[in-house]
């Protein structure tokens, strides 16, 4: 739990692997820069320079595609409502607003009594490489949903 203006905020996180690779890649690739320009300083050659910054541009790419598809991804239950942090959007939605909870492929799958459904990748399975069956019932338990939540 973590807390939010004096209210208890549920958060969870893409986890796993894909967490630990977000972590490690970009810093190897970081070293690898590093090194690259390092080479430069001792050799400064246009080939030299051209390598380090192609290096220096991987390492910040990947660095940028780690940040925005697994540790920006979020989901967050309070209070004051949901918010789902995924790649293309964030959403909000009121407690009343939502019918059922299920647990899909993409993640927590929020209905809404209108029919449409919001979806937070931060619970998927793809994200982290393994079941979050677990963690979607720790979801359930801070909304209060018995097992017909996920009918």
């Amino acid at each position: 739990m973590d807390d939010q203006g004096g209210a208890p905020v549920a958060v969870w996180r893409v986890g796993g692997a894909a967490r630990a690779a977000g972590f490690l890649l970009p810093a190897v690739l970081g070293v690898k820069a590093l090194v690259g320009w390092a080479g430069w300083i001792s050799s400064p050659e246009a080939a030299t320079a051209r390598s380090a910054g192609l290096s220096s541009g991987f390492a910040v790419g990947v660095s940028l595609f780690f940040w925005w598809f697994v540790h920006r991804v979020r989901l967050e239950v309070g209070p004051a409502g949901i918010v789902a942090v995924n790649p293309w959007g964030t959403h909000r939605l009121g407690l009343d607003e939502v019918a059922s909870v299920r647990l899909g492929a993409w993640g927590a799958e929020f209905h809404h009594g209108d029919g449409f459904k919001t979806t937070a990748y931060a619970l998927s399975e793809l994200a982290a490489g393994t079941s979050q069956v677990r963690r979607f019932a720790e979801l359930q338990a801070v909304l209060g949903a018995g097992p017909e939540a996920g009918d």
